[in-house]
């Protein structure tokens, strides 16, 4: 009795203890919350691919473009949904167009049963959809928490696809390069590589690999991984031409001293299904040139199989091959041989770490996790990761987020920002930016704020990747192309910058010093401000009347800009000049400077350049160096002259980690830091793990993204990587890239498909004229619109009620107007082949309706003579060369 009394006056005591100490902390320290929410995959004829990873916020779904599934002509799409921790008790769906703002059916769902331990799901979908047109498929679960999460993937129709067959041998060329034994003329590879021969090399060695690359290397070098994760498909692009197919894995290999290293792997392939015809022969190379909106690319076909592909019924091309490895970091990694720390095998050499003054800790992110490493007292701290050592967790590992550190002080105290998709915690399945900060004594961190908004990762690490930081009191950040303003105290958001887009805003390497144009036109571009955000101090530089200011960016905090002449606009580059330059789409449209600045971050002027009768044309910051191609004036154009530069000298006095790329002893290259040479790395630090301060106050704001400046967007292999104004510049930045062009409304402008040799839509034209130069662009915008098929227009109404081509196609037209000016001749008749008319600007001024061609010759209707010309490609280029390439057509859905 006594024990049992004992023991419960001593339980009620420490509760009593407990209360009493405790009763002024609202905190409370606690590692994050496990992942929830249920995975699902797409049972693709009974294989599992895409996916889907659950949104618990709604999605702006015309920038989401995470995979594709194709659909049958019987309009089944069967789902398997991985839900072992019991969440969902709800199920249904929704059909959207692609735009996401027009709901087409929807639905409530039961489970037909389950299979390998999945709960399965069958979507019929009820309503007529059109064949080869993408929609928003939204498959929705209730939570028995009351919340309703969504999953997204684009579906489309087509019976003729061939996406079994192009997944069969997508798996077969992944295994191939696992076959470390085989000879090189014996891989199925071979023949790919071999055609590949002469493309650009891109490549940055294992950390990036394509078909340039050595047997060697596609072989993996010798490391001799081990695949430890089960590969699922994503199908992220496909349609009658070719399909582009991910994989992603992890592998992991063990070295000589027993040390096991992992690796996130991601592979893309572009691959194409040829049905043979009666006529075939052989089994060739295929030349894919013809792109999106019809045109073509310039990476084409790189080799086709040797019958792995069925040839007995088609041959597979494949046109790109790309492998990105990211090693995940290992802290056993100290060479004290050489004095340097290992980060590993890296996709990008541009490594976001900070340090501090003593150089005695660092702080870094690598495979999206945060690091502190503290050299004086022997510790890495693991401060955010929504992942530990679980690589095979796909949960927790799903890569749709990014960490930027805003700061560190001496002591070790961390403010970051983390962005993209919230894996697990208390913000699971949302999208948003968190604002974080870390206390290195007690290794807690505290979040301030978290900005939830409807911006996919893909969208929105472009613009969050260039601004976050905080002052102590606001919170700036790029999103919705505007910066924004949070005051974490009051948890009230304003615009900072929402009069430019982010095209004209221009950041430091630090983040801490910001500027920006007063206006999106150069020749208005009278006024250039920047703001050190650190100090709260605001500098304003004007041109002067008669003149406009160009920001060519920060070389670390300083910013370089020049001084133009507005009288300059009127002059155009000579492409053919600047051909070998590697000019950027944007630069042909800006004005040449005469004289660059260089200023500090409190607004003094270090530096001034100006050198005769030179034009800056465009300005390159490397390492130490500043790069300017420069023109001079020749009648109406700038032709190139010789470069030049400027040198910024370090302080090679003040002792500093760096980071340097090295072979291993295996002869790969890897990235590691450096250290100064009083500091000696000896032994593998000790690992701490930090928890999470949960508050009792909402830290959580809803930011509705609107981006006013949505134009046309380009995705390549890594997700979205730029938004362009013009349909043309965007169009000629995926032909570089293997890209595609989606409209703000989610149609897809460009992507790879094959060429036609010839093809007329003349007879079709109805031919208007009013027999003036000045006229000629209303008749050939009458001319489309009627060519559409609008028939309740005059032209007089047309040319009285609209001043803007594009403008009036899209509001009278029944698709919407693009400006494609800029894009090459091959991508013009790929307009032509897909029945689209062209609109063109030639030497005097005109415009003209494009509507035929063939491989020698192009006709066209001109509205001043009142008639079909007929010129050779070569004197039609050149006439269009002399109207600056000014084009225009529309975007057929």
């Amino acid at each position: 009795m006594r024990i049992i009394v004992m023991a419960v006056f001593f339980v009620i005591t420490i509760f009593l203890v407990d209360k009493f100490q405790n009763r002024q902390y609202k905190n409370l320290a606690m590692e994050m919350e496990n992942a929830t929410l249920p995975l699902v995959y797409v049972d693709y004829e009974g294989r599992y691919i895409n996916c889907l990873h659950g949104y618990t916020t709604v999605v702006d779904t015309t920038l989401f473009r995470d995979c594709i599934t194709p659909v049958t002509d019987d309009k089944k799409v069967r789902l398997a949904v991985d839900d072992k921790n019991g969440y969902a008790k709800d199920y249904s769906y929704e059909l959207r167009s692609i735009s996401g703002d027009s709901l087409i059916e929807n639905g409530d769902l039961e489970s037909d049963g389950e299979e390998n331990g999945y709960q399965m799901f069958d979507i019929e979908i009820r309503m007529d959809i059109k064949p080869d047109t993408e929609y928003m498929l939204v498959f929705k679960l209730d939570g028995k928490d009351e919340e309703t999460v969504r999953y997204y993937t684009r579906i489309v129709i087509n019976d003729n696809y061939h996406a079994d067959e192009l997944l069969d041998f997508v798996q077969k060329f992944n295994a191939a390069t696992f076959e470390f034994d085989t000879y090189e003329e014996a891989s199925l590879i071979y023949p790919y590589m071999q055609a590949y021969k002469g493309q650009d090399d891109d490549s940055v060695s294992m950390g990036h690999m394509n078909l340039n690359s050595s047997y060697k290397d596609l072989i993996w070098s010798g490391m001799n991984p081990i695949r430890i994760t089960s590969i699922i498909p994503q199908i992220k692009e496909i349609d009658v031409n070719y399909a582009v197919i991910e994989l992603d894995y992890v592998t992991m290999t063990e070295d000589s001293n027993g040390e096991t290293d992992y690796y996130s792997i991601r592979e893309y392939y572009r691959v194409s299904y040829k049905e043979l015809q009666p006529d075939d022969t052989t089994v060739g190379a295929e030349t894919g040139d013809m792109t999106g909106a019809g045109a073509e690319d310039s990476t084409g076909d790189t080799g086709s199989g040797d019958g792995e592909a069925s040839a007995d019924e088609g041959t597979i091309s494949v046109m790109n091959f790309d492998r990105y490895v990211d090693e995940y970091f290992n802290r056993t990694g100290v060479d004290n041989k050489n004095n340097v720390y290992e980060i590993g095998i890296v996709l990008d050499k541009k490594l976001d770490y900070k340090y501090s003054s003593d150089n005695k800790k660092i702080a870094f992110v690598r495979n999206g996790q945060l690091w502190l490493y503290n050299y004086s007292e022997n510790q890495i701290s693991m401060v955010f990761g929504f992942w530990m050592d679980d690589v095979e967790n796909v949960r927790n590992t799903y890569d749709h987020y990014n960490i930027n550190i805003i700061s560190m002080d001496d002591d070790g105290n961390i403010k970051f920002a983390v962005y993209g998709y919230m894996n697990r915690g208390a913000h699971e399945g949302k999208l948003g930016i968190s604002l974080c900060s870390y206390d290195a004594a007690t290794m807690e961190v505290t979040e301030l704020v978290f900005a939830e908004c409807n911006e996919p990762y893909a969208a929105m690490k472009d613009e969050v990747s260039r601004l976050t930081y905080y002052d102590g009191t606001n919170f700036y950040f790029m999103l919705g192309n505007k910066v924004n303003c949070i005051n974490v105290d009051q948890k009230q958001l304003s615009y900072f910058i929402d009069q430019v887009s982010l095209d004209h805003v221009y950041v430091s390497d630090n983040m801490e010093v910001i500027a920006y144009d007063s206006s999106d036109n150069s020749t208005d571009n009278s006024v250039l401000t920047m703001v050190n955000l650190k100090t709260g101090q605001t500098y304003t530089f004007d041109s002067g009347a008669g003149k406009s200011l160009i920001c060519y960016g920060f070389k670390n905090s300083d910013m370089i800009y020049g001084i133009c002449d507005v009288a300059d606009n009127s002059m155009q580059l000579d492409q053919e000049s600047f051909a070998k330059a590697g000019l950027a789409e944007s630069v042909y449209s800006k004005i040449p400077s005469y004289k660059l600045f260089i200023v500090d971050e409190n607004g003094e002027q270090i530096k001034e350049y100006e050198k005769g009768d030179t034009y800056i044309v465009d300005v390159r910051i490397e390492d130490n160096l500043i790069y300017m191609t420069r023109g001079v004036k020749s009648g109406e154009n700038f032709k190139q002259t010789d470069d030049d530069f400027i040198t910024f000298k370090e302080d090679d006095a003040v002792a500093r980690i760096q980071t340097v790329t090295r072979s291993s002893s295996g002869g790969i290259s890897k990235l590691y830091f450096t250290v100064p040479s009083n500091i000696y790395l000896t032994y593998v630090p000790y690992l701490n793990i930090t928890k999470n301060t949960v508050t009792n106050r909402s830290s959580d704001m809803l930011i509705t993204v609107e981006d006013e400046y949505a134009g046309y967007m380009v995705y390549d292999n890594l997700g979205l990587t730029g938004i362009y104004d013009k349909a043309g510049d965007a169009i000629n930045r995926a032909t570089k890239i293997s890209g595609i062009v989606v409209s703000k409304d989610g149609e897809v402008v460009y992507r790879q498909s094959e060429t036609q040799e010839y093809n007329t839509i003349a007879s079709s034209i109805y031919h208007q004229s009013s027999k003036s130069v000045e006229a000629s662009i209303w008749d050939c915008v009458y001319m489309t619109l009627i060519y559409e098929g609008v028939t309740d227009l005059t032209y007089d109404e047309m040319k009285a009620s609209y001043t803007d081509p594009v403008e009036t196609l899209t509001v009278l037209g029944k698709y919407p107007g693009a400006d494609i000016s800029g894009i090459s001749l091959d991508l013009v008749f790929g307009y032509i082949g897909r029945g689209i008319p062209v609109i063109s600007r030639i030497n005097d001024g005109r415009y003209v309706l494009i509507v035929s061609y063939n491989s020698e010759a192009v006709r066209y209707y001109d509205p001043v003579l009142d008639e079909e010309v007929r010129v050779s490609r070569k004197e039609y280029e050149a006439s269009m060369s002399k109207g600056n390439n000014e084009l225009y057509s529309y975007v057929q859905e």
